[in-house]
């Protein structure tokens, strides 16, 4: 398989808009990336570069549907995992502009019932504290397991991926347990000490605010309040509020919603030890949706990220330039964090709202699930990022990483960047 759907200069396949320096650059890109795809296993992917006026590269590479030999391009849609985290940023934040949130309000004011953590019940959980991930709450995603029950279900139950290989088949029966319930539901089941999911060790034993834990229920928990404060499904809030408004026709959190065959299909390593291939493994739809449910493809993606870009500046169009200063403004002095790591693309580093700051002063989020690979990323220096996101979760994955990035700099400086780490998704 090779590159499809070259973008360049406002996703025109004109290459005179752009220098003869850095035609070659894009090229070699391509290049590269080829290559990447033949000793990956990932089956296919797609990457943008952007800077704050038009996408400067955006291909797509390998296959979206392996059976079909049908080309991943960048109107593929694919999930973008926890990349959909900061659309749940971006909603409070419209809210709080809206003067309807309080980033220091405290959750127990909003919600129909009571969030406390046994260790600091005297501590309030705020909006801001789900946002920086410091709320206290954390992730036992095994619980439902463990009883015989899932926060996840299959769209596609079907027989035929009873031959997936032999480590699979306990998730794919966990996934088969699982049936679409709210958001609320889902909060409840894991935060309310008569919840059938709870467990004490829902809570750090540290006070609320004081330590740095990522947390996917505290992001859903956000969420939630985007519902209860708006009168909304977050499904029709985000629609309403980003993705119109951006023109983004190709994004949604419910696969009915799109068109499928625009959806890639998604894949799993064919052995967990040593994986020689890979298999197709069926759509799933997570009861938590919006902390990493998000389908989109590489032109939608490469929209939003432009407007994050001119947000940052002062310029966007779907909050003003004080909300936007809040949205990436760095939030935490605190235990947990990464401070000593100074590599480019150090993700706990320091926390905006829900978006990540690298030493570098960065903005980025990273995302992994079943099927999945994607970050995001720009450099408020230079006003430019990239992104890029794939149909099976590998670790090599970091390594593409490696490769965008050093282009990226490149292409919209003309200057080398900086290599940073492949573990990132290891």
């Amino acid at each position: 398989p090779v590159a499809a759907g070259l973008l360049l200069a406002g996703c025109s396949a004109d290459k005179k808009t752009l220098s003869g320096s850095n035609i070659a650059r894009t090229d070699s890109l391509t290049i590269e990336l080829n290559g990447f795809l033949q000793r990956s296993l990932i089956p296919g992917f797609a990457v943008s570069i952007v800077n704050d006026k038009e996408i400067l590269y955006s291909k797509g590479f390998g296959l979206a549907n392996i059976k079909d030999s049908l080309a991943f391009t960048p109107s593929t849609i694919n999930w973008v995992a926890s990349v959909s985290k900061t659309f749940v940023a971006l909603a409070i934040l419209k809210l709080v502009e809206e003067n309807k949130l309080n980033l220091d309000e405290p959750v127990n004011s909003i919600l129909p019932y009571k969030i406390t953590n046994p260790y600091y019940p005297d501590i309030p959980i705020t909006v801001r504290h789900l946002l920086t991930h410091t709320s206290s709450i954390i992730d036992d995603a095994f619980v439902p397991y463990y009883i015989g029950e899932a926060d996840i279900c299959l769209i596609q139950d079907s027989k035929a991926y009873d031959s997936l290989p032999v480590y699979l088949l306990p998730n794919l029966e966990y996934y088969r347990m699982g049936k679409k319930i709210s958001l609320d539901e889902h909060i409840r089941k894991y935060i309310q000490p008569d919840g059938k999911w709870y467990v004490d060790s829902t809570f750090l034993k540290k006070e609320p605010g004081k330590y740095f834990r990522y947390s996917n229920l505290g992001a859903s928990i956000a969420a939630r309040i985007v519902e209860i404060k708006s009168g909304m499904s977050f499904t029709d809030f985000t629609k309403k509020h980003i993705f119109d408004p951006l023109k983004m026709k190709n994004t949604a959190w419910n696969f009915e919603d799109l068109q499928p065959d625009l959806v890639s299909k998604i894949y799993a390593q064919n052995d967990d030890q040593n994986p020689t291939g890979v298999v197709e493994h069926p759509q799933y739809y997570m009861t938590n949706y919006p902390v990493s449910g998000l389908k989109t493809n590489a032109v939608d993606l490469s929209k939003y990220l432009i407007e994050m870009i001119n947000g940052f500046e002062g310029n966007g169009k779907l909050l003003d330039k004080s909300s936007y200063k809040m949205l990436f403004q760095p939030q935490l002095n605190c235990e947990g964090l990464n401070k000593s790591d100074t590599s480019i693309f150090n993700d706990k580093f320091d926390i905006a709202t829900l978006w990540s700051v690298s030493p570098a002063g960065i903005r980025l989020h990273f995302g992994g699930n079943t099927g999945v690979c994607a970050f995001v990323y720009f450099n408020p220096k230079t006003g430019t990022g990239a992104l890029a996101y794939c149909n099976l979760r590998d670790n090599s994955f970091g390594e593409l990483l490696d490769i965008v990035r050093k282009y990226e700099s490149t292409i919209t400086t003309g200057k080398p960047g900086a290599t940073p780490s492949a573990e990132r998704f290891r």
